[in-house]
C-alpha cells in the first residue's frame, strides 16, 4: 500500500469521506500532512491559507472517489504533496503544456503489429528512475528527455539520465518554467546537436525559476534525429507492447489528488506531459502505466495507472517516440 494511502485511510471518517466537520480531526490530518510531506511556512497568516486550501483539498477528493466510483474506477483520491495548493495554483505551478504548440507536419505513423493480451511493463527496462519538476511547469522537458534515454537504452543499448535543465533554460521556441511542448524539445536537442547528462548540466528550477542557457556541446552524449507520432490508442499498445515506452501528453488537472488505482474519470484538456512504460489492455480493468515527474511520493510511487481503450484522460492526443544516434 502507497504512502499517501495509508494516510488517506487513517484519517478518513467512519463514512468513508476523507473531510469531516470535526476540528480535532482536521487538525490531526493536517499535523499528519505537515510531517508527511516537510512542510513548513514562514507566517501564521500563510499557515491559515494553505489549511484552508488543504480542506478544500479534501472535500474535491471526496467528490473525485465519487464520480470514480461511478465511472466504475478504482482510484482512490485523498491526501496528497499538493493538498496545500488550490486546484488554479496547482494548474498554474504544475501543468503547464501547451496542445496548441502541437506540430501540424508531425509524422503520423500506424504501428505494423496487434494487440495481445500481455500485459507489458518496461519500468526499470528501458526507463530511468522517477524524477521531480518541483514547482516548475517543465513536465515537456521531463517526458522528452526521458522518451529520449528510453530510445537510447532500447536502440543503442545506452543507459544516460539526461538534462531535462538543458531544455528549459536553452529551448527557445518553448517557455522553461511557463511551459513548453515535447516535439518543441525534440526539435530543439536536433537543432542544437545533441544533449548533456543531467550530471553535466544539472536541474536547479525547482522553485520556478527557469535560468540562463549554460549549455556546453563538447558535453553532448546523444542527439535526435527524428521523432514520430503514434496514430491510435490501438497503435499505442500494439507499440508499447512490441517496443517501449511512449511520450505522452494528458489532462492531469484531476491529478494533484490522486493515491493509488486505476483512474477511470479524467477530464479532457491536455495540460501535462508524461510518459506511457506499461499497458494491460484486458477489456475488464485494462490500464496504461504512466511515469509521472511528481517524485515518488505521489501516485504509486511516481506512477499513475489510467483505464484502457477509452483515451483515459486524453492519453492518446499526442504519442511520440524517437530515433536517437550517439555523439
Amino acid at each position: 500500500m502507497y504512502k499517501s494511502v495509508v494516510l488517506a485511510s487513517i484519517v478518513a471518517t467512519a463514512s468513508g469521506k476523507v473531510f469531516t466537520e470535526n476540528a480535532s480531526h482536521q487538525k490531526y490530518m493536517w499535523d499528519q500532512f505537515k510531517t508527511e510531506h516537510g512542510k513548513h511556512y514562514e507566517t501564521f497568516e500563510e499557515e491559515v491559507k494553505r489549511f484552508n486550501y488543504f480542506l478544500e483539498n479534501l472535500k474535491i477528493a471526496d467528490l473525485r472517489n465519487e464520480a470514480e466510483m461511478k465511472a466504475g474506477g478504482s482510484a482512490v483520491h485523498g491526501i496528497t504533496k499538493f493538498s496545500d495548493m488550490s486546484q488554479s495554483e496547482f494548474q498554474s505551478k504544475m501543468l503547464k503544456s501547451d496542445i496548441s504548440m502541437r506540430s501540424k507536419d508531425r509524422t503520423v505513423a500506424k504501428v505494423d503489429s496487434t494487440v495481445t493480451d500481455a500485459t507489458v511493463d518496461w519500468t526499470g527496462i528501458y526507463t530511468t528512475p522517477v524524477k521531480d519538476q518541483g514547482y516548475c511547469g517543465s513536465c515537456w522537458a521531463f517526458s522528452a528527455t526521458e522518451q529520449i534515454e528510453s530510445d537510447t537504452m532500447r536502440t543503442l543499448g545506452k543507459t544516460y539520465v539526461l538534462s531535462p535543465e538543458q531544455l528549459v533554460q536553452c529551448s527557445k521556441t518553448d517557455f522553461g518554467c511557463n511551459g513548453g511542448w515535447t516535439e518543441h524539445a525534440y526539435n530543439y536537442v536536433k537543432k542544437a546537436g545533441g544533449i548533456e547528462l543531467d550530471s553535466a548540466y544539472p536541474y536547479t528550477s525547482y522553485q520556478g525559476v527557469t535560468g540562463t542557457c549554460q549549455v556546453d556541446s563538447k558535453q553532448f552524449v546523444v542527439t535526435v534525429n527524428s521523432y514520430t507520432t503514434v496514430a491510435s490508442e490501438t497503435d499505442m499498445a500494439a507499440y508499447v507492447q512490441a517496443t517501449g515506452p511512449l511520450s505522452v501528453c494528458v489532462d492531469a488537472s484531476q491529478w494533484n489528488s490522486y493515491t493509488g488505482g486505476i483512474l477511470y474519470s479524467c477530464g479532457t484538456d491536455v495540460d501535462h506531459c508524461v510518459q506511457a512504460v506499461g499497458v494491460n489492455p484486458s477489456a475488464n480493468g485494462g490500464y496504461w502505466k504512466v511515469r509521472n515527474s511528481w517524485g515518488t511520493s505521489w501516485g504509486e510511487s511516481g506512477f499513475i495507472r489510467l483505464a484502457y481503450g477509452q483515451n483515459t484522460c486524453a492519453v492518446a492526443s499526442d504519442p511520440t517516440y524517437v530515433a536517437v544516434a550517439l555523439k
